[in-house]
């Protein structure tokens, strides 16, 4: 029973934490897709060679969507007529980072893993497209990826903030929040749950020893190789895989093996991958993942210096229990926890029938 207790008051701390701040990024990612929805950025995209890279670099880092929402988007920008390099670093820095996961990484670890995460999905997109633009496959995959998703990963991929350009202001602010709790959540929900959950068991089992792993399995090229290990077949979006993330760092994982973790866990999944090789082609497919392991890896160990560097360590910081619970925190945690159950419940449903 202590386990249990343990484990029940580590995932509500975490929600507590984490909830007010998510919801904030939440809503934020909600406003920018109501701008930045699909028309748009296949417009924005649209073109070649190293430019159409770079804009389609930038323009996925702050974009809610998750690398199973990602993909209908990512086939339609090839209908649209982007290249294959532009739409392999959208593919890489949508899914990698958001408005919400980068709001959830400074709730819960430091500014230093905030700013490293953006950035080195940054530079994992751009330079896995700039050497896409090297090579050129005999044969031009015409993708056919419906426009939703739900048979690989079960999310919901509706586009529901498209058609809201003729609206008013405040219809369109509305229809933007509205989108963001059910479309957007509820992408993210039963994945939210799984690393509110399992960041939970793990805080509880090394609560009372937290560096009862190795310290051979935590730093090094052991660490960035679990990290790779782990995150490469699991689905885990950006944000669900961030609570994790921070257990990880409790646990004495290195941050560069976090951040290897953070990349590699959002931008890959046994039931994507699938949908990349008709979206990219085998080949390009083999080369976006080399690209994000061996980028991420390079970054992993460059914030690792800069911890170093800086003398600082990262860690976990328990928000609540160093400025104590305020009531907006514990009703953020309460909406969120709503939600979460909510959409995990639908998806259970889906999945079930």
């Amino acid at each position: 029973m202590t386990l249990f207790t343990n484990w029940a008051e580590a995932t509500w701390l975490m929600l507590v934490d984490s909830a007010f701040l998510f919801i904030i990024g939440l809503v934020l990612a909600g406003l920018l897709w109501l701008v930045m929805n699909e028309k748009n950025i296949s417009r924005l995209i649209r073109g070649s060679g190293v430019r159409g890279v770079l804009k389609a670099a930038l323009l996925g880092i702050p974009l809610p969507l998750c690398s199973c929402s990602v993909l209908p988007v990512a086939g339609q920008f090839r209908r649209s007529g982007a290249d294959k390099p532009s739409v392999i670093s959208f593919l890489i820095s949508t899914p990698e980072s958001g408005v919400d996961s980068i709001a959830l990484t400074y709730t819960l670890t430091d500014p230093v893993l905030t700013v490293a995460r953006p950035v080195t999905a940054f530079l994992t997109a751009f330079l896995a497209g700039t050497a896409e633009t090297f090579f050129k496959d005999k044969q031009e995959i015409i993708p056919t990826v419906t426009d939703g998703c739900g048979d690989e990963c079960g999310c919901a991929c509706s586009n529901a903030a498209d058609n809201s350009g003729n609206q008013n202001i405040v219809k369109r602010i509305f229809s933007s929040v509205k989108y963001a709790f059910t479309d957007l959540l509820g992408d993210l929900a039963p994945y939210l749950f799984l690393g509110f959950v399992l960041a939970g068991l793990v805080g509880a089992l090394i609560a009372d020893n937290p560096v009862s792993i190795p310290e051979v399995y935590r730093t090094g090229w052991a660490g960035y190789a679990g990290a790779i290990v782990i995150g490469l077949p699991l689905y885990i979006c950006a944000s669900s895989s961030t609570p994790l993330a921070a257990v990880l760092l409790t646990a004495g994982f290195t941050p560069g093996a976090v951040l290897v973790f953070l990349m590699v866990g959002p931008a890959t999944n046994i039931a994507s991958l699938v949908v990349f090789k008709k979206i990219l082609g085998f080949r390009s497919t083999v080369r976006y993942l080399t690209a994000i392991v061996v980028v991420s890896i390079f970054c992993g160990i460059l914030t690792d210096r800069v911890y170093a560097l800086l003398n600082i360590s990262a860690e976990y910081h328990d928000r609540a229990a160093e400025h104590g619970v305020g009531t907006i925190h514990i009703i953020a945690a309460l909406v969120l926890v709503f939600f979460i159950l909510f959409h995990t419940y639908k998806w259970l449903l889906k999945k079930l029938s």
